[in-house]
């Protein structure tokens, strides 16, 4: 099977990484024009003279309304990958996060030829829009339950996220396929055992809790720093907050507020997060929704006792309902702060959630997606419901 992996490129730390087998097709950056909006208008008009626009039940925003603010804002590349499509013809071709799998059902629907269209839906989208500041993100459903019949499959990361999108289209449950994220794999522990640089990752020191995440609403480290706040009423401890992103500063205000600013410490992204899980005393998401949390999977996988909301959707699937680390209510520092307490006192079996990982592991799941995009079947899809 040849990939080539066909996106807007901008700078990026990864593209190094990728594989000698893989080509990068550059889609380019649309510039606009008359000529562009032209034909833009042209196409919207064309995708709804026969088409009855369905209100969105989260909005009462019509198709037609959304679609021209996602072409005339967004300006996704169609004409580069419409003429991509036609002149390659890939066999199938899957697109990853909602701009692109939007992108990639518009230029679609100038045709295909023979090949297969698969969306990879990584998000709960419903609790997405209901915690969404954009009018761009609260518009997503109505663009999927318009477009996403049009795909050959669609393709989700849990459970959960595959009955959310069910629900949210009124597709059959056999049109989505669940498929989970490939995150375990040898290399992990190689960049685990490396020599620590971070002077907290000592086993001298008082108990280290962990984060990782974009500094954004979803993750809602706010409650993770309320509650880290009830944790160090009762003992010594630290905290530690991988990545970065717009709230940082307001991370920091907060740490300041509460009094524990010079326990926690904001080292912003890094490269090698596996060293930092397999020194932690437990790990903590603190999500107010996700799709299926890499990072709780990652310090599981490195040995790491973990403490989760459950959220929609993910960390209920991944930590078996509770049985792999502890779950409590979304937003409840209180219980969060319980919940890491009797973690650092009791703390689990680290090999039993590590075996549990293999679950994610990339061979299987890179299996799942040939066998899926081939066009042999369903790749052995879990059920829509949780």
């Amino acid at each position: 099977m040849k990939l080539i992996f066909c996106s807007r490129i901008r700078k990026s730390d990864l593209l190094g990484n990728l594989p000698g087998a893989i080509r990068v097709f550059d889609l380019g950056l649309t510039s606009g024009g008359p000529f562009f909006d032209g034909l833009i208008r042209f196409a919207s008009l064309a995708l709804n003279v026969f088409r009855v626009a369905k209100p969105d039940p989260l909005g009462d925003v019509p198709f037609r309304v959304a679609l021209y603010r996602f072409l005339f804002r967004r300006r996704p590349p169609l004409l580069a990958l419409h003429r991509y499509l036609s002149s390659r013809q890939p066999d199938s071709i899957v697109s990853f996060l909602n701009y692109p799998n939007v992108a990639l059902l518009l230029a679609a629907q100038f045709g295909t030829g023979r090949t297969r269209v698969y969306v990879n839906v990584r998000n709960h989208i419903s609790a997405s829009v209901a915690g969404a500041k954009s009018r761009r993100m609260r518009e997503m459903p109505v663009l999927m339950r318009n477009l996403f019949p049009a795909a050959e499959g669609i393709i989700a990361v849990s459970k959960g996220v595959a009955t959310d999108i069910a629900a949210l289209t009124d597709m059959p449950a056999s049109r989505i396929t669940t498929i989970l994220n490939p995150v375990y794999r040898e290399e992990i522990f190689q960049l685990a055992d490396a020599r620590p640089s971070h002077p907290w990752l000592t086993p001298e020191g008082p108990p280290l809790v962990l984060a990782a995440g974009k500094m954004k609403p979803q993750k809602d480290f706010e409650t993770l720093l309320q509650a880290f706040a009830w944790l160090r009423r009762d003992r010594a401890a630290r905290l530690i907050i991988l990545g970065d992103g717009g709230g940082r500063t307001r991370l920091e205000t907060l740490a300041e507020t509460l009094g524990i600013r010079g326990d926690v410490d904001f080292p912003g992204y890094v490269e090698n997060p596996f060293v930092f899980y397999r020194h932690a005393s437990v790990f903590v998401l603190s999500s107010a929704w996700e799709g299926l949390p890499n990072v709780l999977i990652e310090a599981m996988a490195c040995g790491c006792p973990v403490v989760s909301t459950d959220c929609p959707s993910g960390p209920w699937e991944i930590l078996d309902g509770g049985r792999l680390g502890r779950l409590v209510r979304v937003g409840d520092s209180a219980a969060l702060a319980a919940a890491i307490a009797e973690t650092l006192d009791q703390p689990p079996d680290r090999q039993a959630p590590a075996n549990h990982a293999e679950r994610f592991s990339l061979a299987s799941i890179a299996e799942s997606y040939e066998f899926l995009l081939s066009g042999k079947g369903d790749a052995g899809a879990q059920p829509a419901e949780d």
